[in-house]
C-alpha cells in the first residue's frame, strides 16, 4: 500500500518556508481571517442579520446585486400583466380570522401547514377595501428570506402597491430609500422587524405608528427579550398607555404563530401567567384557535409522525483520540510561553476536548491572557498554540457528526488559510512538528474504517433517506443542522456515498455570512429553493435559518442532526413536513443530552394546549377583569422600561480621552494610539495615523467586497508587518476618496504604561477604556491634504 505523503509544518532552513504535505502549502502562525483569534461554527445567523440591519448604511453588499434586481425586475413585471388569484377561506381559516376582521388585536394560534398566510391575507385585503386615508400596512417577519416569500404569497392573492424592505434588499440596491419617500407611493409593506424598527426610531424620518393602520407579526412567538418585534409593540403600548388607553389612531396588532410555548416553567398555572404576560405585551384582546372547525383543521393539515432516535458513539475510535493526543501534547507546550505567571487557569486547559467548555478557554482565558504577555516572542509562541489548539477542538467537533475525512480536511484547509512567514521562535518550531509527527498517523486513521468506525449519526441519516425514497422516488427531505460548515460536509458525503449519489443534495444557509464562511446570497438562496421544489434536488441540508416560515408542500422528510432546540423550535422544524405522510426525525447522540432535552420539549406541548385552553375560558367567562389585569401588567412593564432608561440616562459617560497603545495581539508591535482611531458613519473604526502604513502591509482587491453609496468596504486588507507575524489586522475602506484602514478590535491589544494588557471582542467595548471620536469634517479635510494612509504592496 502507497504510504501517505510527509507533511512538514516548519521550514527545514531560514530562509525557506516548507511545504505541506498531500496540498498543505506555506504553513505560517495565523489565519487569514476576519477574525484571527476564533473559528467561528455555530450558525448565529439569525442575531447576525439583527445586528447587520440595525446598522445598516446604503451598502450593496452582494456581487451579484444587478444579477437580483434584474431578477426581481422581470418577475415584477411578469406579475403585473396576471390578475391575482381568487381565494376563499376554508371554515377554520374564516374562524381564525373572524376576531381580527371585528377589528381587535389578537393573537393567532395554528398548526404550521394550516395556512396562516391565507388567513393574514384576508386581513389585508379587509384593510384594504377599508383604507383610511394613508395609512399604511406592514407585514412584519423576523427573518430576511420570509420577507420575499410571504411578499410573493400576498402578491399572488392581492392586487396592491406592495413593496418589500429587508437587510437584504437594503444591501443590493445602489440607491436606499428611506421610509418616508415610500409611504406615499405603497399601500403594503413586507418588513424585517429591525428596518420597520430603525425607521420609527429615526428622528429624520416622517414614520410613526399612526402612519399604519395594521400591524401584522409573522412568527410573533419571537416577541421578548428585547427583540426587534417587541421593541416596536413596546412603543405600541406605551404610546395607548401615555393616552389613557385610547388606541383609536393606533395601528390593529395581529400575530400569527404555530406555538407560543410556555416558557421556563412545568406547571399550568405558571404556564397560564406566561400567555397572560405574553398577550399583554402583544396589547392582543384574546388569544384565537380553531375551536369549532378543528375536524376542517385535521383533514387539511399533515401532522408529521414524530421519531427521537437514539444514536451510540463510534464502536472505534482511532482517530478522534489522536486528534486528543495532538491537542495534548500540543498543551503541554503552554507552561513555555510564561502565560501561567499572568493566569494560572490558563494552562490548566479542560479535560474534555471537543465541547463549548474547551471553546470558552480558548476564546476568553488563553485570549485574555495572551494580552497580558510582554514579550513578543512568547505573544507570538502562545497565539500559535492557541490557534493550532482552536484548529485541532473545531476538527474535533467536525468529527462528532461528519466524517474522519471530513475533520482532517478542516485542519488541511484551516493551515493553507496560514499567512507565510519565515521567522519561528524555537517553541513555535516545537508545537509545529507535533502535527507533523502526527499528521500521516491522522491520515492513514481517517481512511482506514478497521481503526475508526463510520459515524453512527450518518450511518443513521443514510438509513433514512434511502427508506423514505424508496417508498417515495420524489421525495423531499430538509435536514437541519447547526453549522455551516456541517452544511457542506453533509452534502460531500451524500456526493461521496454510493448509495446517496442519485439522490441531488444542496445547502441551504444564510445571506449574512460571506461565501468563504458558507453563506449564501440571497438569489442563491431563492434558486436553491425554486430547485428543490422542482425536485431537482430532492434533500437540502439547512442550518436554523430555515427552520421557520418556509413552506414547501412536497416535503415528505425533516431531520434534525444532533442537536436540541426550544419546544417552539422543535414544532417549528417539524412543521416544515407538509406532504401526506410525512415524518420528522430527531436523531441524538447517546453520549449527549439531546434526546432527553427533546423528549422533555415533546411533554411542554400538551401543557401549552392545556394552558391556552384555560386563558381562552377565563377571558370568555370574564374578559373585563382580564382587560383589567392585562393593562396592569402593561403598565408595569412601562414602569420597568421607564426605569431602565432613567438608570442608562444617569450614567452619563463623561468622555474619556486617555490615550492607550493599541499594538498587534500576536506579536506585540505597536499600531496605533486610541487617539488615532475615528469611528466612521458610527459603524466602522479607522486609524488615521500617518505612520501606520510603515508597521503594515496593505493589499488591493481586484474590487471592493462590499461597494456602496456612502463606504466602499473591503477595498483591501491589513496584514501586520512586525517580525515573524504577519496576522491579519483588518480591511480598508474608501470613504470620501480617501483609504482608511478599518481595525479589526479582535487583533488588538490594548495597554497603557503598567496596566497589563487586554483584548476585546467588539469595538463597543472599548469606552471602559477610552472614547473613540467620530470622523469629523476637520479630520476628513487634514487627511486630504495630508500623505497617504495607505501604501499598496501590490
Amino acid at each position: 500500500m502507497e504510504q501517505p505523503p510527509s507533511i512538514s509544518l516548519y521550514e527545514r532552513t531560514e530562509d525557506d518556508t516548507s511545504a505541506l504535505g498531500d496540498g498543505i502549502a506555506k504553513l505560517s502562525l495565523d489565519q487569514i481571517d476576519d477574525h484571527p483569534t476564533e473559528v467561528s461554527l455555530f450558525d448565529e445567523e439569525e442575531e447576525e442579520e439583527k445586528v447587520s440591519e440595525s446598522k445598516t448604511s446604503k451598502y450593496a453588499y452582494s456581487e451579484n446585486a444587478n444579477l437580483a434586481e434584474e431578477n426581481d425586475l422581470l418577475k415584477k413585471q411578469k406579475k403585473k400583466h396576471v390578475e391575482p388569484k381568487k381565494f376563499e377561506l376554508r371554515p377554520y381559516q374564516q374562524e381564525l380570522a373572524e376576531r381580527a376582521l371585528r377589528g381587535d388585536n389578537c393573537v393567532i394560534i395554528a398548526p404550521t401547514g394550516s395556512g396562516k398566510t391565507h388567513v393574514a391575507i384576508r386581513i389585508i385585503q379587509h384593510h384594504l377595501e377599508k383604507l383610511e386615508r394613508g395609512k399604511k400596512i406592514v407585514f412584519i417577519v423576523d427573518k430576511n428570506n420570509l420577507a420575499n416569500q410571504q411578499s410573493e404569497r400576498i402578491e399572488e392573492y392581492l392586487k396592491c402597491r406592495l413593496k418589500v424592505i429587508s437587510g437584504d434588499i437594503q444591501r443590493e440596491v445602489e440607491c436606499v430609500q428611506d421610509w418616508d419617500s415610500l409611504l406615499p407611493h405603497y399601500d403594503v409593506f413586507v418588513s424585517t422587524a429591525q428596518m420597520l424598527l430603525n425607521a420609527i426610531n429615526d428622528p429624520e424620518q416622517n414614520v410613526c405608528l399612526e402612519s399604519f393602520c395594521l400591524f401584522i407579526f409573522d412568527e410573533c412567538h419571537h416577541c421578548g427579550r428585547k427583540h426587534p418585534f417587541q421593541r416596536i409593540v413596546d412603543k405600541y403600548v406605551d404610546t395607548r398607555l401615555d393616552r389613557n388607553g385610547d388606541k383609536s389612531r393606533l395601528p390593529q396588532v395581529v400575530g400569527f404563530t404555530a406555538s407560543l410555548g410556555v416558557g421556563k416553567v412545568n406547571a399550568l398555572g405558571n404556564a397560564v401567567e406566561h400567555l397572560k404576560t405574553f398577550l399583554a405585551i402583544m396589547d392582543a384582546d384574546c388569544l384565537v384557535t380553531v375551536q369549532r372547525n378543528k375536524q376542517d383543521l385535521a383533514t387539511h393539515v399533515n401532522n408529521p409522525k414524530q421519531y427521537i432516535v437514539s444514536v451510540p458513539g463510534r464502536r472505534i475510535d482511532d482517530f478522534g483520540t489522536r486528534i486528543k493526543i495532538l491537542m495534548s501534547r500540543t498543551e503541554d507546550y503552554l507552561v513555555y510561553t510564561g502565560v501561567g505567571t499572568v493566569d494560572r487557569i490558563a494552562i490548566r486547559p479542560p479535560s474534555i476536548k471537543g465541547d463549548i467548555q474547551y471553546t470558552s478557554w480558548l476564546e476568553g482565558t488563553l485570549r485574555k491572557a495572551q494580552a497580558k504577555l510582554q514579550d513578543p516572542d512568547m505573544a507570538r509562541t502562545l497565539f500559535t498554540i492557541r490557534q493550532l489548539l482552536e484548529i485541532y477542538n473545531n476538527a474535533l467537533i467536525h468529527y462528532t457528526h461528519a466524517r474522519a475525512i471530513d475533520a482532517l480536511n478542516f485542519i488541511k484547509d484551516e493551515v493553507e488559510k496560514f499567512p507565510n512567514i519565515s521567522k519561528y521562535t524555537e517553541i513555535e518550531r516545537k508545537v509545529k512538528s507535533v502535527l507533523e509527527d502526527e499528521y500521516m498517523t491522522l491520515e492513514a486513521s481517517a481512511l482506514d474504517h478497521g481503526r475508526t468506525s463510520e459515524n453512527p449519526l450518518l450511518e443513521k441519516l443514510k438509513e433514512i433517506i434511502i427508506s423514505t425514497y424508496a417508498e417515495e422516488p420524489n421525495m423531499r427531505a430538509i435536514v437541519f443542522v447547526r453549522t455551516r460548515i456541517m452544511t457542506e460536509c453533509l452534502v460531500n458525503w451524500m456526493e461521496d456515498t454510493e448509495e446517496l449519489q442519485h439522490i441531488k443534495a444542496q445547502k441551504y444557509t444564510g445571506a449574512k455570512a460571506s461565501i468563504s464562511e458558507g453563506g449564501m446570497e440571497r438569489h442563491e438562496q431563492v434558486s436553491a429553493l425554486e430547485l428543490f421544489r422542482d425536485g431537482e434536488y430532492k434533500v437540502i441540508m439547512a442550518t436554523t435559518v430555515a427552520e421557520e416560515g418556509l413552506d414547501i408542500k412536497e416535503c415528505n422528510l425533516v431531520v434534525r442532526y444532533d442537536y436540541a432546540g426550544s419546544p417552539v423550535a422543535m414544532m417549528q422544524a417539524r412543521g416544515r413536513g407538509r406532504a401526506k405522510n410525512s415524518r420528522f426525525y430527531i436523531l441524538a447522540s447517546a453520549d449527549k443530552c439531546v434526546a432527553e432535552k427533546e423528549q422533555a420539549n415533546v411533554t411542554i406541548e400538551p401543557l401549552m394546549e392545556a394552558a391556552m385552553k384555560q386563558l381562552q375560558r377565563l377571558i370568555e367567562l370574564d374578559s373585563y377583569t382580564f382587560q383589567v389585569q392585562k393593562q396592569g401588567c402593561q403598565r408595569q412593564m412601562k414602569r420597568e422600561r421607564e426605569l431602565e432608561t432613567y438608570q442608562q440616562q444617569s450614567k452619563v459617560t463623561v468622555p474619556n480621552y486617555s490615550i492607550y497603545n493599541l499594538s498587534c495581539l500576536k506579536c506585540n508591535a505597536f499600531l496605533c494610539t486610541s487617539n488615532d482611531i475615528r469611528k466612521i458613519l458610527n459603524h466602522h473604526y479607522g486609524c488615521i495615523r500617518q505612520d501606520l502604513k510603515y508597521r503594515v502591509v496593505c493589499t488591493r482587491f481586484d474590487q471592493p467586497k462590499y461597494p456602496g453609496e456612502d463606504i466602499e468596504m473591503g477595498v483591501g486588507r491589513v496584514d501586520c508587518s512586525g517580525r515573524g507575524c504577519g496576522v491579519k489586522l483588518g480591511t480598508i475602506a474608501l470613504y470620501e476618496g480617501i483609504y482608511i484602514p478599518i481595525l479589526n478590535i479582535k487583533a488588538l491589544k490594548i495597554a497603557k504604561g503598567t496596566m497589563k494588557g487586554d483584548t476585546l471582542k467588539k469595538w463597543g467595548m472599548v469606552e471602559k477604556y477610552f472614547t473613540v471620536q467620530d470622523m469629523t469634517e476637520y479630520d476628513m479635510e487634514y487627511l486630504s491634504k495630508s500623505d497617504r494612509l495607505i501604501e499598496w504592496a501590490n
